[in-house]
């Protein structure tokens, strides 16, 4: 009797989350995602067991076009979010600014850390890490190294680890 009780316990849960409209959790994060000025569009969706991915979508920021991606990749098991952008290619007014192309960005949020997401910029010629602070509403990101002739020094603060951007949002 123990033993079904811990069974239900354990995948009720799991099943919930396996079955959940993972699209309406989109929308409503999109939705949250509009009243900072973020636009996702042009993707098709694909939702999967335990994710959503959306292929070939396009950011906006204040109704301008700041790049398209490959593909957005969701996963998240109650406890754990991963999120993942690959081939980022940055919108030509911008390119004096901003790499014209990122290989891969990804973003970790687990209750180990509640108020944190980690990030991670994967990419060989722009690469670094960092975090978002969530409840201070604060980015902090670190570059060991940049690419020679770089535009985006004027942003960064040199440190002894490499070059740091932080903003408030």
């Amino acid at each position: 009797m123990v033993r079904k009780i811990l069974l239900i316990i354990v995948l009720l849960p799991l099943l919930l989350w396996m079955l959940a409209p993972k699209k309406e959790l989109f929308y409503l994060l999109e939705k949250q995602l509009a009243t900072q000025g973020i636009v996702l569009s042009d993707g098709i969706m694909h939702e999967q067991l335990f994710g959503l991915t959306i292929e070939h979508p396009t950011l906006y920021f204040k109704g301008i076009k700041v790049a398209t991606a490959h593909e957005i990749s969701l996963w998240s098991v109650l406890v754990y979010t991963q999120g993942s952008i690959d081939a980022i290619a940055v919108d030509s007014s911008l390119q004096s600014y901003l790499p014209k192309k990122i290989e891969k960005v990804s973003m970790v949020h687990s209750v180990v850390a509640p108020k944190d997401v980690i990030v991670s910029i994967i990419d060989p010629v722009l690469a670094g890490d960092g975090n978002v602070a969530i409840t201070q509403r604060k980015i902090h990101l670190l570059f060991p190294k940049l690419p020679p002739p770089s535009a985006l020094t004027r942003y960064l603060k040199q440190t002894k680890g490499g070059w740091t951007y932080e903003q408030r949002f």
